[in-house]
């Protein structure tokens, strides 16, 4: 018969369960590649102009997330403020659309109709950048489009990628036609909030005043 320690599900480093046992990251890591390509259908369909350029980005984005942009809560807050006073809102445009498993572009336009400060989206952004779901690498964001088009265009624009030093921006023909105004935040952003968190941690003289009272 089996120990009730050997009923539970093994555990992976990335605690996401499935069935009752949790995957090993080369199969999460499979299983998000997949839902990428998903997702970058859904993307062509809303944006046709997208080109090459785009689709790196789209990649780089969907795998590594947004850590490597935010340096502070305050430099965010910085730029979110400068951005989002130019903008004005949309409540037509997706709040939200899809790029991974674990990541989100959040539309500016449709935030602020929606009444999200750049406060809130600045702490929700910081704590996206904590977020390390999978190990992806810039070699992975390669293979995923050239995977995808093997075309000496893709592999062209692909290649910079390798670059450490280097981030994608969207192309020329895509910023004209669609102005994009977005930050890329975890899927569970919402659960971020400074003051829920707050909450949750008591100050150390409160918990003494509990343990001794």
């Amino acid at each position: 018969m089996p120990t009730e320690a050997e009923k539970k599900p093994r555990r992976a480093r990335t605690g996401f369960a499935r069935d009752g046992y949790e995957k090993t990251e080369p199969a999460l890591k499979i299983a998000c590649e997949e839902e990428m390509k998903r997702c970058l259908a859904e993307q062509k369909t809303r944006y046709p102009l997208m080109n090459e350029e785009d689709v790196v980005k789209f990649a780089f984005q969907g795998m590594l997330g947004v850590g490597h942009l935010v340096s502070s809560e305050e430099a965010a807050l910085s730029r979110l403020r400068e951005e989002m006073a130019g903008l004005e809102p949309n409540m037509e445009e997706p709040l939200a659309e899809k790029i991974s498993t674990y990541w989100l572009r959040i539309n500016l336009r449709a935030a602020a109709a929606r009444g999200k400060t750049p406060e809130e989206l600045a702490y929700q952004l910081l704590r996206s950048a904590q977020m390390k779901p999978l190990s992806f690498t810039r070699q992975n964001v390669y293979n995923f489009c050239v995977k995808l088009d093997g075309s000496a265009k893709m592999k062209a624009a692909a290649e910079r990628v390798l670059d450490e030093n280097w981030l994608p921006r969207h192309s020329e023909k895509y910023r004209e036609a669609y102005a994009p105004a977005y930050r890329v935040m975890y899927r569970d952003y919402r659960k971020f909030s400074r003051k829920e968190e707050a909450e949750k941690i008591k100050p150390v003289d409160e918990i003494a005043e509990i343990r001794t009272g």
